[in-house]
């Protein structure tokens, strides 16, 4: 069974020669039901009500005055009506019935309350809005008299087969779906994958967008935690025409630069240190072939290489430079080091590199006792060394090592903006 329910008011049934909200519903839904709520100062109308309720051709609904009249002093109050009409919602929707709300008749607070309670609880209902014929405020109507009640009647415009269908279904999402929305949106802007992940994937959020969106809202969000947790590459970046390399690269970039903004400083102080020794690792294997060789798993100086003894003497002579005056005498630089971010600085001063390379690279080791301090001692960070600035020259710094080292073009890095723009327009729906 069909149950409207609705609230009677100043312009019920008939206005401006057309049906008001209650009479307009009536019509055009059919319910086999129709509960309405009466105030004190509307018990006049009861006759004039139901006359007209009744008075629809092939179409007689069982009409129903509700027990509890609501008072004149009450109407005007939203918690009050809130409080009542949500208990009669309740009282009908445990009769399993589909119940239809009436949005547009009553006090403000009336509809107010009906619109709150059909976003806010998972009853099953549909709610209704009806535009006056003029698209415009109505105006109260005065008691009518027998002769004017007979004209209301007659002269009744929406009363024929191809009337004007003035309802308008409120089909926003429930209101706690609305919140819902708000907060994923908010992760989001936050790049907190994760907890948008885990929301998402329940079975109650379901309701929240169509299947075909929630799915793909899901996709995106797999994809995205997956560089997180296992450092996948990203889907959007493995269609970029790059190489494996530097697809990897870019992917570890773009990763560091979502950490920092979540303020994980110590993550971006240690993964910024591996992003550059993968690319200048990799950077020295393309132009000095052979220079790198490996030893269980770890970068060494080829001693077959034609350079060997001259970076050897290079790097031996740098390494003695730094060290202290009064050790007496100084240690050698052993060929069998496994190479590192300075090590990989001091190779490229050797050949000569680009004076605007060597001075990024000696931003990111200026970072490097911080760093270590952080990875291998548990430190807490000095917020003096590292602050926001200096992060976000660090990220820079990274960014120009990277495309001073790859061909990779400038728009391809915007890709976690466009799915963080996707997501965002998925859940505005």
């Amino acid at each position: 069974m069909t149950i409207l329910i609705s609230a009677v008011g100043n312009t019920d049934p008939i206005s401006k020669n057309r049906d008001s909200a209650l009479m307009h519903i009536a019509r055009k839904y059919k319910p086999e039901r129709i509960v309405l709520l009466y105030s004190e100062e509307m018990l006049v109308k009861k006759t004039l009500i139901e006359r007209a309720l009744l008075s629809f051709k092939d179409y007689k609904p069982d009409v129903k005055i509700h027990e509890q009249i609501l008072r004149n002093d009450e109407v005007y109050l939203y918690d009050k009506m809130y409080e009542i009409i949500e208990k009669i919602i309740k009282e009908y929707s445990k009769l399993g019935e589909e119940l239809i709300l009436n949005l547009s008749s009553g006090t403000p607070q009336i509809k107010s309350a009906l619109f709150a309670i059909n976003r806010i609880d998972d009853y099953n209902t549909q709610a209704i809005q009806v535009t006056t014929p003029s698209n415009s405020s109505n105006n109260p109507q005065k008691i009518l008299s027998k002769e004017e009640e007979d004209n209301l009647f007659k002269n009744n415009e929406d009363n024929q087969d191809n009337y004007e269908n003035r309802c308008i279904m409120d089909i926003a999402e429930k209101f706690n779906h609305s919140l819902i929305k708000r907060h994923l949106r908010s992760l989001i802007e936050s790049y907190d994958y994760l907890a948008v992940e885990k929301i998402v994937i329940r079975r109650d959020s379901k309701g929240l967008l169509s299947n075909k969106q929630l799915a793909r809202l899901r996709i995106i969000l797999t994809d995205l935690v997956n560089v997180f947790k296992k450092q996948e590459v990203l889907s959007e970046i493995q269609k970029y025409p790059l190489s494996e390399v530097e697809k990897k690269a870019l992917n570890y970039f773009l990763m560091i630069e979502i950490l920092n903004k979540r303020g994980q400083v110590a993550d971006v102080l240690i993964k910024s240190k591996s992003l550059v020794e993968f690319i200048l690792e990799d950077r020295i294997k393309r132009n000095h072939p052979n220079l790198i060789t490996y030893k269980n798993k770890l970068p060494k100086l080829n001693k077959e290489h034609q350079d060997f003894e001259k970076v050897i003497g290079y790097l031996d002579s740098d390494y003695k430079k730094a060290q202290n005056e009064n050790e007496g005498k100084k240690e050698d630089f052993s060929p069998t080091t496994t190479l590192n971010l300075i090590i990989y600085t001091k190779i490229l001063e050797y050949y000569k590199y680009s004076p605007e390379l060597i001075k990024s690279l000696r931003v990111i080791i200026s970072l490097n006792n911080e760093r270590n301090k952080v990875a291998h001692g548990l430190s807490e960070i000095d917020s003096k060394l590292v602050n926001t600035k200096k992060l976000q020259q660090t990220i820079d710094t990274l960014r120009f090592i990277l495309q001073d080292t790859f061909e990779i073009d400038d728009s391809y890095f915007s890709c976690y903006q466009a799915l963080n723009n996707e997501m965002l327009d998925l859940l505005r729906q």
